[in-house]
C-alpha cells in the first residue's frame, strides 16, 4: 500500500512539470537531439479533469487489488488448514488400520534362546577309544574314523 501512495505522489509531481521534448533516434528515445532525430511531444494530452478521473480510477483499482490479495491470502490459509486436518485424519486412520491388522494376526509365542555353554579354550581334552565289551569284538581290528 505504501508503494501506491508513493506512485500516486510521483504521478502528481510529474504531471505538474513542464513537458520536455523527446527525440527519437532510431530505436532509442533521448532528451538530446541526434542526427536524423525526430522530435516528439511528450506532453499529456488529457485535460486536468481527465487526469483526475484516471487517478481516481487507479486508486479504486489499487484498493480492489488489495482486497483481492487479502481474500486470496485468507483462502490459502483456510486451504492449508484443511489439508493439515485431512493429513491428520489419514494418519489416524492408518494407525487404526495397523492396530487392527496387528490384532488379527495370530499370537506368536516369543522364542526364548538358551545361552550357549561356555567352552574353555585353554583346556585340551583327549579321549581314548572305549574298550570292547566282548571277546569277539576284541579280535576284530579297530575301525578307523
Amino acid at each position: 500500500m505504501p508503494y501506491f501512495f508513493c506512485g500516486l505522489a510521483l504521478a502528481i509531481a510529474c504531471a505538474q512539470l513542464p513537458a520536455q521534448t523527446l527525440y527519437r533516434c532510431g530505436n532509442e528515445y533521448r532528451d538530446t537531439p541526434c542526427p536524423n532525430a525526430i522530435a516528439l511531444d511528450a506532453r499529456d494530452p488529457r485535460t486536468p479533469a481527465q487526469s483526475a478521473q484516471a487517478q481516481r480510477q487507479t486508486a479504486k483499482e489499487a484498493a480492489l487489488a488489495q482486497q483481492m490479495e487479502t481474500s486470496r491470502l485468507q483462502a490459502e490459509a483456510a486451504a492449508a488448514k484443511r489439508l493439515q486436518a485431512q493429513a491428520q485424519r489419514e494418519a489416524a486412520q492408518e494407525k487404526k488400520r495397523a492396530a487392527e491388522a496387528k490384532a488379527l494376526e495370530p499370537a506368536q509365542e516369543p522364542v526364548v534362546l538358551k545361552p550357549h555353554k561356555k567352552q574353555r579354550e585353554d583346556v585340551f581334552t583327549v579321549r581314548s577309544p572305549k574298550p570292547p565289551k566282548n571277546a569277539a569284538s576284541a579280535a576284530a581290528p579297530p575301525k578307523s574314523p
